[in-house]
């Protein structure tokens, strides 16, 4: 479940397997409004939170800020063990591979009810070049990574002292309920199909799936993924099947994904690809069958995926099922 923008490479390649999907980053809802413009704002049920810096407003598609000319915070809410599993991997070396050069070494961040630590660098993606900063925090609720690109087009606007001003108020609240979680999504999910909620990620993924564990590893209860796009993605029209392909065929922990199946049609200004296939779990050999369907819409996508034992068609029938009722709020 791969994004070649420089937001989900990082995420992709970083977030430990025990936990990231179970082992598989304003608008018509507001953000907590701070008494103060110094205070921390949070996502809609989110429990990591920063005072953005002047101009930057909360997304409507994904947990964090946007400015107009393109820069980010993107803030992702981990458990309390990840901070033990991913501390001491932020490294230059480790980075290298998504293609963040950083300037020298992590350096120690205080923040309001915890500590962390931040590299900064630049990345470059899209014909761009962004200045980046790469938060990793934790404190009573759990740990967070919080992840600032600004183009360079873009640092008059938001200029570097604002993004370190910005970093210095990251600040943990209480979490919210799983039920409080998925209502706060920027999409419905009108039918769940015999399927019910499992997680939230990144503030706008939603884990679905079928029997009685909370954690699957082994992929042994069906599951249903719902994740929109982190902000604009340049897909050409006439070019969505061919991404959708891509997204099919690079999921992480999969291999011999083969496409048996795709279609290709529209819902109102929207196209619509959805892909059937198979596949192969890396870490236990197990033979999947899986289903994707993607929503590409005024520069956005909204990607459903379905993975289910080769055997259970019944389940991926019914995770298509969910991806047909999912709309945006």
């Amino acid at each position: 479940m791969t994004d070649r923008t420089p937001r989900r490479g990082l995420l992709a390649r970083l977030v430990p397997k025990s936990w990231a999907l179970s082992g598989l980053m304003a608008g018509l809802i507001a953000f907590s409004v701070p008494a103060r413009a110094a205070e921390p704002v949070f996502p809609p049920a989110g429990s990591l939170g920063l005072a953005p810096p002047p101009g930057m407003i909360p997304s409507s598609s994904f947990a964090g800020f946007e400015h107009r000319t393109g820069a980010s915070i993107i803030l992702v809410e981990m458990p309390p063990e990840a901070w033990n599993q991913i501390n001491g991997k932020f490294t230059p070396e480790a980075l290298a591979p998504s293609g963040f050069r950083v300037n020298g070494g992590p350096e120690p961040l205080t923040v309001a009810g915890g500590k962390g630590f931040v590299l900064r660098g630049r990345q470059s993606a899209n014909g761009l070049t962004y200045a980046k900063w790469v938060a990793v925090v934790r404190g009573d609720a759990g740990t967070g990574l919080v992840t600032v690109q600004v183009p360079e087009k873009a640092a008059r606007q938001v200029p570097a002292p604002a993004v370190e001003a910005a970093l210095r108020t990251i600040a943990f609240r209480p979490k919210a309920s799983l039920t409080e979680q998925v209502a706060a999504l920027p999409y419905t999910v009108g039918d769940m199909a015999g399927f019910r909620p499992m997680g939230v990620f990144a503030g706008n993924g939603l884990i679905l799936t079928e029997g009685p564990k909370d954690v699957d590893p082994e992929r042994e209860q069906p599951l249903v993924v719902v994740t929109p796009s982190l902000g604009q993605v340049p897909v050409p029209e006439g070019a969505e099947l061919a991404y959708a392909r891509r997204l099919f065929t690079t999921q992480k922990d999969l291999r011999d994904v083969a496409i048996t199946d795709e279609e290709r049609s529209s819902r109102g200004e929207a196209v619509v690809v959805r892909l059937r296939g198979t596949g192969t779990d890396t870490r236990n050999g197990r033979a999947l069958g899986m289903t994707q369907t993607t929503v590409f819409d005024r520069g956005r996508y909204l990607r459903v995926i379905g993975v289910a034992d080769a055997g259970r068609a019944d389940a991926l029938a019914r995770a298509e099922r969910v991806a047909a009722s999912v709309a945006m709020r």
